[in-house]
């Protein structure tokens, strides 16, 4: 039974020491504001919701520095960060639409900062917190304060809390529409006629016959063994014999061997 209770009193001892290690590094001062010890805890806590945002509890009119030409009333998230600061100072972002976690400072060029607690600590401001937002002649923006105290902050424009990104919007699908177009092929066809005309007749051994290979087809050479001459004409071929179409009388040229007579040319009526 013993051992049951103390088991017991030392869980009970280690729950006490997590809970206070869990808050030691937020401080609270004697006005319920509260500080943190890290931007990184500050910011962590304004975006779960546990942080309290500072509240001013002094009333201070609005005083211009040196090279300020106007101030003007509004609230934090309206103020948009001269991006020339936002690049030397190298900001996460130039809005405060999720508000600031600042550097408490104290007292300086007469006016307050927060309470002595916080300075050194990480303090939330609020995206709806009023300001003085001064400004130079050409009407930009150089430097803020909280506009209830004319508090000023720990430089002259908080550091920013950057704010969760929005969620892409669902992307629609879209249906490309595609056409496609049927390559046409152009085959040249030589369509022969359903008859032939016959304006001459070759006979000719086939030892002197040679075929030559010319750009409009292949042709034949005929070589006349008497006269050396070579006649060039087309091979008719047994689809050309089937179609001839004679009815006009024509020459028939014999073509003799080496060891015939000369060519014998004769008409023929058919």
């Amino acid at each position: 039974m013993k051992l049951h209770v103390l088991t017991a009193a030392v869980f009970t001892s280690g729950l006490m020491m997590l809970a206070s290690s869990a808050n030691a590094a937020m401080t609270t001062d004697g006005h319920g504001n509260v500080g943190y010890d890290s931007y990184d805890e500050c910011v962590s806590a304004v975006k779960e919701g546990s942080a309290k945002f500072y509240t001013p509890y002094t009333y201070q009119n609005p005083k211009r520095q040196a090279g300020e030409a106007a101030v003007k009333q509004m609230t934090l998230a309206e103020v948009m960060i001269p991006q020339s600061v936002v690049d030397r100072h190298n900001l996460p972002t130039k809005d405060y639409s999720a508000g600031a976690c600042d550097l408490g400072v104290g007292q300086s060029n007469g006016r307050y900062g927060v309470s002595g607690a916080l300075v050194g600590k990480y303090v939330p401001i609020a995206a709806d917190m009023p300001v003085n937002v001064y400004m130079d002649k050409a009407g930009n923006p150089v430097r803020l304060s909280m506009q209830q105290c004319d508090n000023h902050f720990g430089d002259k424009f908080p550091t920013p809390i950057v704010s969760e990104a929005p969620a892409p919007e669902a992307q629609i699908a879209v249906t490309e529409a595609r056409s496609v177009e049927p390559v046409v092929v152009e085959t040249t066809r030589v369509i022969r006629p359903a008859k032939y005309s016959v304006k001459e007749v070759i006979i000719a051994p086939d030892d002197q016959i040679k075929r030559v290979n010319t750009t409009q087809g292949t042709a034949v050479a005929i070589e006349d063994s008497a006269n050396r001459a070579v006649i060039v004409g087309e091979e008719a071929d047994a689809d050309v014999l089937d179609n001839t179409e004679i009815n006009q009388t024509f020459p028939v040229v014999r073509v003799p061997d080496a060891d015939e007579m000369p060519q014998i040319t004769k008409e023929v009526n058919k």
